[in-house]
C-alpha cells in the first residue's frame, strides 16, 4: 500500500458516489430555475454553468497547488522558525511510508469543514458576488445546493490554507523542545510543523462548522420562525448538516492525489530550507513500558507506544537503569538493618 496504485481505488470510488450525488443535488435545485435568472453567461442554462465551472475547476485546483503549496509551505516554515526559535529545535524526523486511500479521504475533512463554516458566515457576500441574491433557497434542498455552491467557492482558499501543511507534514518537519528546557519540569513536545498551521485552522473550523450549520438549517428555518420541526424534517436536515462537507471533500480528494503524485519533489524542496535553517535528521525512540512510579510521578508511557523524539532528548533509559541501581542499594540497606534487628533481639 506505499507506491501501489490500488491506494487510490478508495478515493475514487468516494469522489465519484459522493461528487454525483452533491451534482444531483445542484442540478434538482437549480432545474426550476429559467435560463438566464441567476449565474448564467449569454442564456446558458444555471445546471450547465454551474457543471462547467465544476468541470475546469479541478484543473484550476491543480495549477494553484503546483503554483503556491511549495512556497507557502516555505512561509509557514519560516514563520514557525521565527516563533519557536527560543525553546524549540527543528528537524527533519524519519516518518513511516504509508498512507492508503482512507487517509487521504481524512485529510479532506478539515479544509472541507473549513469551506463549509466560512462560506455559511460569509454567505451574503458570496450570494452577491455570484448573483444569486434570487435564489430559491426556501426548501432543505435549495439550502443544501446554496451551501455547496457557496462552499465550493471558499474552497480555493482554504486549500492555500491547508495544502502548505500537507507538504510540511509529509516532509517530517517537526519541532521539539530544546534538552535545556526539558530540565524545567516540561514535558517533551515534539510537533509536525504542518500540523502547527492545521491544528488553528483546524480548530476554528471545528468550532464554526457544527455553529454556522445548526443556525442555517435548524434555528432560522425552523426555532427562529416559531415552528416546531417533526422528526422527520429534523433527520434531513441533519444528513444535509452532514452531507454538505462530504460533498466539498469529494472535489478535494483528487488535489489530494495530486500532492501524492509530487511527493518526491516536494520532500526534496522543503528538505533543502530546513536543512539551512538548521534542521538535522533524527529517529523516533520507543519507550518501553514502566510500572515503577517515583515520587515525581510516572516513568514511561505504557508500552508499546512511540513517541517523536530526537537524539538530543534525555536518555530515560539510562535514567531508569540508574533509578534501579538505588532501588536495589536501598532494598538491601532494607534488608542488613533488618538482620542487625534481628542479631540485636538474639
Amino acid at each position: 500500500m506505499v507506491n501501489t496504485k490500488g491506494r487510490y481505488f478508495l478515493p475514487a470510488l468516494f469522489c465519484l458516489i459522493i461528487g454525483g450525488f452533491a451534482l444531483q443535488v445542484i442540478l434538482l435545485a437549480t432545474s426550476p430555475l429559467p435560463p438566464g435568472s441567476v449565474m448564467s453567461v449569454m442564456g446558458m442554462p444555471t445546471q450547465n454553468f454551474i457543471f462547467l465551472l465544476l468541470g475546469i475547476s479541478l484543473p484550476i485546483l491543480a495549477v494553484e497547488y503546483y503554483l503556491f503549496a511549495v512556497p507557502l509551505a516555505s512561509m509557514f516554515l519560516f514563520a514557525n522558525r521565527a516563533v519557536k526559535a527560543a525553546s524549540y529545535e527543528m528537524n527533519i524526523m524519519n516518518i513511516g511510508p504509508v498512507f492508503g486511500g482512507r487517509h487521504m479521504i481524512r485529510r479532506a475533512a478539515a479544509p472541507a469543514l473549513f469551506s463549509v463554516a466560512s462560506s455559511t458566515m460569509l454567505s451574503e457576500v458570496i450570494r452577491s458576488f455570484l448573483g444569486i441574491a434570487a435564489f430559491p433557497d426556501t426548501q432543505l434542498m435549495d439550502l443544501a445546493a446554496l451551501s455547496l455552491m457557496s462552499a465550493l467557492v471558499v474552497m480555493p482558499f482554504a486549500l492555500l490554507i491547508f495544502m502548505p501543511t500537507w507538504v510540511l507534514n509529509d516532509s517530517g518537519i517537526v519541532t521539539h523542545l530544546k534538552s535545556s528546557k526539558l530540565e524545567v519540569r516540561q514535558c517533551p513536545d515534539t510537533q509536525g510543523v504542518g500540523r502547527w498551521v492545521s491544528s488553528i485552522f483546524g480548530g476554528y473550523a471545528l468550532i464554526a462548522f457544527p455553529i454556522s450549520m445548526f443556525t442555517r438549517f435548524i434555528y432560522n428555518p425552523y426555532i427562529g420562525t416559531g415552528s416546531i420541526p417533526d422528526l422527520l424534517t429534523l433527520l434531513e436536515a441533519l444528513t444535509v448538516v452532514f452531507g454538505v462537507p462530504l460533498f466539498v471533500m469529494a472535489f478535494i480528494v483528487p488535489i489530494i492525489v495530486v500532492n501524492e503524485h509530487s511527493q518526491d519533489r516536494i520532500r526534496r524542496s522543503i528538505g533543502r530550507l530546513a536543512i539551512k535553517l538548521g534542521a538535522t535528521t533524527v529517529e523516533k525512540e520507543t519507550i518501553k513500558k514502566t510500572t515503577r512510579v517515583s515520587g515525581e510521578g510516572i516513568l514511561a508511557e505504557e508500552g508499546g507506544k512511540e513517541i517523536l523524539t530526537s537524539a538530543k532528548t534525555i536518555d530515560l533509559e539510562k535514567k531508569m537503569k540508574i533509578e534501579e541501581q538505588e532501588a536495589g542499594e536501598a532494598r538491601k540497606r532494607a534488608k542488613a538493618r533488618r538482620e542487625a534487628k534481628r542479631k540485636q533481639k538474639d
